[in-house]
């Protein structure tokens, strides 16, 4: 493995200033001068990214850049990320939907697992000189919390170093019958706690009992929070209100909540509907009922919206009239939205703003993704993400042939559902493929075969993907050698080519020079030996066998 430069005198003065980005771009700055480019433009994209609304015109790019840079640094994961101690855990991942690992370049989050019986007095002590630790001498200033009692939570908090916090996610587990009890006393406390005064990012689980909104509403130390997760919340109508016009509360850029229940749902939407900076909601589970307390609010600056409600044809066109004026973010996954509830969609006002469209797991068959292929947003759209749909071949055709898409540069049409058609039928549909700016592509489970596999190889259009995903394409050697020495495809940076049927195909890769910014190679599930897996491995590479 190659060494990497460090500047402990630049890396001090981070952990020690570390609201502030002017010591992490120096670094970057360092970086770049001293041989590592790759995590010198990680912190740089990072720290642009930190807090941006999704309908900043850099934001699509940024998020693509992070994805490229990640499969660069996936082998040095490990070295960036500091040890955890004993109940601590960093996880191997970069970035994540919900509680950020990494945040503007450097390490943020670390999850503290420890089960609710084994927080003892001198369990509760040693983590929090852990937590102490972690903070003084690291980048670390989120940590989430586990099953940890009230009276564990207060020592930790009342720990000095804890007015440094700038994320932190707890999850209360009831530990005697009287759960409303327990969880009004753990959620009040936590409202009130001086060290949650400078959080931002703020999430709050409770899996037995609904958080009560009474008590958030009367919370006196959330005026940083601008991300809040509640798993559930709650309360009377009255109660739900008083907590959305919570001065705290109208300040959220960014919410996420399961609003399954329509007596919570249809207040707190109200009320979210009135926030002037929120930019981000997120509502994985939501009443069938509430769905017109979303699109009756005025919504002003939301920009992403990940939709869990019902989308049959009536739902769709009630969200069609939904205004929306700065919505350029929009998902909607596993709603069984078929055909006629697309159409409706494509009706929207908003629709058109759209440069993200998610609508993965669903039933769009044919006609509709040639309605959406025909729509006006189709020329403008920069990520599409249609996997798992009831579409086929000349849906697959729709949305590759010219001139189709002409800015897309992500294009997920992932499928874990049996596809009609042979080889050379896709590998016709491949090659057509005409797809300018596309950056990173995923066709797994679809039946290319070699030929398929020899076709996208072939295909000079595609000289521009960084990401693509052939996992489960029954890929074999011919299709593997192709794809390694074809010159359209040496700027890849990740290739996803598990549980295929490759046995020396991938053997090309033992050469630096083929593919030299590969990052992340997945080649587990196929019939490489172990002997073979090993000769593969090379130094910055990532590689599953």
């Amino acid at each position: 493995m190659p060494t990497f430069a460090t500047n402990p005198a630049l890396e001090a003065a981070i952990i020690a200033h570390a609201d502030e980005d002017t010591p992490r771009l120096a670094y970057a700055d360092w970086l770049d001068e001293h041989g590592d480019p790759d995590r010198a433009a990680f912190i740089r994209v990072q720290c642009r990214l930190a807090d941006m609304p999704p309908n900043d015109p850099d934001w699509v790019d940024l998020r693509e850049q992070q994805d490229e840079l990640v499969a660069r640094l996936k082998s040095r994961h490990s070295d960036l990320t500091p040890d955890a101690p004993d109940g601590f855990y960093s996880g191997t991942e970069f970035i994540d939907d919900h509680e950020e690992p990494y945040r503007r370049g450097f390490p943020h989050f670390i999850d503290c697992q420890i089960d609710g019986p084994d927080w003892t007095l001198k369990e509760i002590a040693r983590v929090t000189k852990e937590f102490t630790r972690l903070v003084r001498t690291t980048t670390i200033r989120g940590f989430s919390f586990n099953d940890i009692p009230l009276d564990g939570l207060t020592d930790l908090l009342a720990a000095p170093v804890a007015t440094e916090l700038t994320g932190l996610a707890l999850m209360h587990e009831a530990t005697t019958n009287n759960r409303r009890t327990e969880a009004a006393d753990f959620f009040r406390f936590v409202g009130t706690s001086p060290a949650i005064r400078r959080v931002p990012q703020l999430f709050l689980y409770s899996p037995y009992h609904p958080i009560p909104a009474a008590e958030l509403a009367k919370a006196k130390t959330f005026d940083s929070v601008r991300r809040l997760t509640i798993q559930s919340v709650a309360g009377t109508k009255t109660e739900l209100e008083k907590l959305t016009k919570a001065a705290w509360f109208r300040r959220l850029r960014h919410f996420r909540s399961h609003l399954s229940a329509p007596a919570v749902a249809t207040p707190v939407l109200t009320g979210l509907g009135k926030l002037p900076e929120l930019h981000t909601l997120e509502l994985p589970d939501l009443a069938a009922s509430s769905v017109a307390a979303l699109t009756a609010g005025k919504f002003p600056a939301l920009a992403k919206l990940l939709y869990g409600g019902p989308l049959s044809t009536k739902f769709a066109r009630q969200l069609a009239k939904a205004r929306f004026p700065a919505l350029t973010v929009f998902g909607a996954k596993n709603r069984d939205m078929n055909n006629d509830g697309l159409a409706e969609l494509l009706g929207a006002k908003w629709f058109g703003q759209l440069r993200v469209l998610n609508l993965a797991d669903n039933k769009v068959g044919d006609k509709g993704v040639k309605a959406l292929a025909a729509h006006p947003v189709a020329q403008t759209l920069r990520v599409l993400q249609l996997g798992d749909n009831a579409f086929g071949k000349s849906g697959l055709a729709a949305i590759t042939t010219e001139g189709a898409f002409p800015e897309i540069t992500t294009l997920d049409l992932h499928s874990y559902t049996k596809r009609k058609g042979t080889s050379s039928e896709l590998a016709v549909l491949v090659a057509a493929m005409r797809l300018p700016h596309l950056r990173h592509l995923d066709l797994s489970g679809w039946p290319l075969g070699d030929a398929g596999a020899q076709a996208l190889a072939a295909n000079p259009s595609l000289a521009g993907l960084t990401r693509l995903n052939l996992d489960v394409c029954g890929i074999g050697d011919p299709g593997a050698k192709a794809l390694f020495a074809s010159p359209h495809l040496q700027n890849l940076v990740e290739l996803q080519l598990g549980s295929n049927a490759i046995k020396t195909g991938a053997d090309a890769l033992a050469d630096p020079k083929t593919m030299p910014r590969l990052g992340e190679c997945w080649l587990g599930g196929n019939k490489l030996t172990k002997k073979v897996g090993e000769k593969l491995e090379r130094d910055g590479l990532y590689l599953i066998t």
